[in-house]
C-alpha cells in the first residue's frame, strides 16, 4: 500500500489522527485524486464535522470518493503515520530542490548565487510539527534538570556570562533566548559585545560572533586590546611596547577556548542561518552574537519594518532550533538625544515592535560621560535591563574604559 493511500486510509479509520491534518500539505500528494481527497478532510475537520466519506460526500466526485473508502476499508493495524507523512513531505520537497536547481538562473556573482543556493536549501527542510506535550510531564523534565542543576551546586537555569549581576538578573544565558543589546552610536555595544563574548569563552562557553560591520582585523585588535589591557590607538599606530605584546601573546597560548569570528560580507538572513547551523555541528555552539541587526539583509522586498520584524523572529526560531543563546546589537533611533534624560527606553529602537516582542530580554549599554564636555578616563556607566522575560528589569552599574573600549561590571 503505497503512502499516501495509507495516510489516507488511516486517518479515516482512526479518530485519534485528525490531529494531523492541519499539518499536511495536499501538495505533497502527488496522485490528483488523493490531493483532492486529503483537501476535502481538513475542510471537513476544520468545520468541526465529523471525517467520513458520508461528510466528504459534497467535496468529491463519485471516482474520488470510492478511492477514499477502498483506502479506510484497507486499513492496517496501528494508529501512527508520522513516518509516512515525513517520506510524501520528503519526495516532494526534494523534487522541488531539483526542479528549482534546474530552472535557477546561476549567472551572477558568487555571493548571488550562494545566496540562491542557501534559499532554496532553507526551504527544503522536513518537519511534520510536534504534537502538544503533557504540561506535567514538560514540568517534571524541568524539576528534574532544576534537580540535578542544584546537586552540581549551580544556581542558574542558564549558562554563566561570567558577569554576576547580570546572571542573577536575567538567568545566565539561556538556551532558546534572543537578547538585544541596543544603544546609540558610540555607546559601546560592540565593546560590550566582545566582553561578553570573552568572558562567556572564559567561562567554556563555545561562541560564534558574526561581525557584519568590522572586518576580522578590526575586531581581533579590539581583542587585543581588551585582553592586553592596551590602548586602542597604540595598537593601531604600532607603538605597542615590548612587554605588552608578550602577556598578548602568552595568553594566545593558552588553552584555547570556543571563540570563532566571522566577518562574512553575505549579510542574508539565510546566510547566518545556514552558517550557525554548520557552525554547531563542527564546534558545537552555546551563544551567537551578531553585529547588528539593520545590517541584515532578506530576499524578499517589504518595507523596513517588515523586514526588520522578519529578521527577529527568524533569530528567535534559531535560538530555539540551535538551543543556544542569540545576542542582537541594535541600533537606537535618536529620540534620546532630543530629551533631556538621554537614558534610552525600549521605544527608542528603530522598527521596535517586532524587535522588542521577540526578545527576552533587552540590555541598553549607557555612558552618560559621553554627552559631557570633559570625560574622565574611567567613566561610571550603566547597563540598563530594560526588558527581562525571566524576572524584573534593573540597572546594572559598569565602568567604561574609553582606551581600552572596555566595559567593567562593578562588584560589590
Amino acid at each position: 500500500m503505497k503512502n499516501e493511500e495509507y495516510i489516507i486510509g488511516q486517518i479515516l479509520f482512526y479518530q485519534q489522527l485528525h490531529h494531523h491534518l492541519p499539518k499536511i500539505n495536499p501538495k505533497w500528494f502527488k496522485d490528483a485524486d488523493n490531493q483532492s481527497i486529503i483537501a476535502s478532510m481538513q475542510r471537513v475537520y476544520m468545520l468541526g464535522d465529523v471525517v467520513d466519506p458520508m461528510t466528504m460526500n459534497k467535496h468529491l466526485d463519485r471516482k474520488q470518493l470510492i478511492k477514499a473508502i477502498q483506502y479506510r476499508e484497507s486499513v492496517w493495524a496501528g494508529a501512527d503515520i508520522r513516518k509516512q507523512i515525513i517520506e510524501i513531505q520528503y519526495d516532494y520537497i526534494l523534487y522541488e530542490l531539483k526542479t528549482k536547481i534546474q530552472i535557477t538562473n546561476w549567472d551572477g556573482g558568487l555571493l548571488d548565487i550562494k545566496s540562491k543556493l542557501q534559499s532554496a536549501l532553507d526551504e527544503s527542510v522536513v518537519d511534520v510539527g510536534n504534537d502538544p506535550k503533557d504540561i506535567n510531564a514538560v514540568s517534571s523534565n524541568v524539576m528534574t534538570i532544576i534537580r540535578e542543576s542544584m546537586a552540581r551546586g549551580e544556581k542558574l537555569t542558564g549558562k554563566s556570562s561570567g558577569w554576576n549581576k547580570l546572571d542573577s538578573t536575567i538567568g545566565g544565558y539561556n538556551a532558546g533566548d534572543l537578547i538585544v543589546v541596543a544603544g546609540r552610536p558610540g555607546m559601546g555595544k560592540t565593546a560590550i559585545a566582545l566582553t561578553f563574548a570573552h568572558d562567556f569563552a572564559l567561562k567554556g562557553g563555545r561562541v560564534l560572533f558574526l561581525s557584519l560591520e568590522m572586518s576580522n582585523e578590526q575586531l581581533a585588535k579590539r581583542y587585543i586590546s581588551l585582553v592586553g589591557e592596551i590602548a586602542n590607538h597604540r595598537i593601531r599606530n604600532n607603538t605597542m611596547f615590548e612587554h605588552e605584546m608578550k602577556v598578548v601573546e602568552a595568553f594566545m597560548k593558552q588553552p584555547p577556548m570556543t571563540f570563532h569570528i566571522d566577518d562574512d560580507a553575505d549579510t542574508s538572513l539565510a546566510m547566518i542561518r545556514g552558517k550557525c547551523k554548520l557552525h554547531k555541528a563542527k564546534h558545537g555552539l552555546d551563544l551567537i552574537i551578531i553585529d547588528y541587526i539593520q545590517l541584515i539583509r532578506v530576499n524578499k522586498a517589504h518595507s523596513r519594518e517588515q523586514e526588520i520584524a522578519e529578521i527577529s523572529r527568524g533569530l528567535k526560531l534559531l535560538a530555539k532550533e540551535l538551543n543556544c543563546t542569540v545576542m542582537i546589537l541594535a541600533q537606537l533611533s535618536r529620540k534620546p538625544e532630543e530629551r533631556s534624560d538621554k537614558r534610552p527606553m525600549l521605544s527608542d529602537l528603530r522598527e521596535s515592535g517586532a524587535i522588542e516582542q521577540d526578545a527576552d530580554a533587552v540590555l541598553f549599554p549607557f555612558r552618560p560621560a559621553y554627552y559631557e564636555r570633559d570625560r574622565p578616563p574611567i567613566e561610571d556607566a550603566e547597563l540598563i535591563v530594560a526588558k527581562n522575560r525571566h524576572g524584573e528589569s534593573g540597572m546594572i552599574p559598569v565602568t567604561f574604559d574609553g582606551m581600552l573600549t572596555k566595559y567593567t561590571e562593578i562588584l560589590g
